[in-house]
């Protein structure tokens, strides 16, 4: 059998911009050892931001609902207003994170907005009812 003349001579070694595009994929991930307990914490991490942004949304409308005379409409207005600032700036967070590289917060955020709506909306509704009596 003849040799293609068409064909590119074989190389005794690879080219060395072929290392370096097999190790990208790879340089982003941590080893395995470490993955694990840092997600963990980043999830946690998210909940907790997510959480606390819950808790400074129900607390924050009680400010200007003690100024007026009739605190339970103005309560009710600035609490909705203010979940749903807390919800566009969960979203915010979580699609900069994730740009980042950073999924587990991002995660951890949306976990914890979802596990804290329930929680808020019924201290919200108790201090509600407290500020119409």
């Amino acid at each position: 059998m003849t040799p293609n003349p068409y064909r590119a001579p074989l190389l005794a070694a690879r080219p060395p911009i072929a290392s370096a595009v097999e190790n990208r994929a790879n340089a982003f991930e941590p080893p395995a050892a470490e993955r694990g307990p840092r997600r963990v914490r980043r999830v946690r991490s998210g909940i907790g931001t997510a959480l606390a942004g819950h808790g400074v949304a129900v607390i924050l409308p009680m400010l200007p609902s003690m100024l007026t005379d009739d605190p339970g409409p103005v309560f009710a207005v600035c609490g909705v207003v203010a979940q749903l600032l807390l919800a566009a700036f969960v979203v915010a967070l979580g699609v900069a994170r994730t740009v980042r590289r950073d999924g587990a917060n991002a995660v951890g955020l949306v976990i914890g907005w979802m596990a804290g709506v329930p929680v808020a909306a019924i201290v919200g509704l108790f201090i509600l009812a407290n500020l119409a009596t």
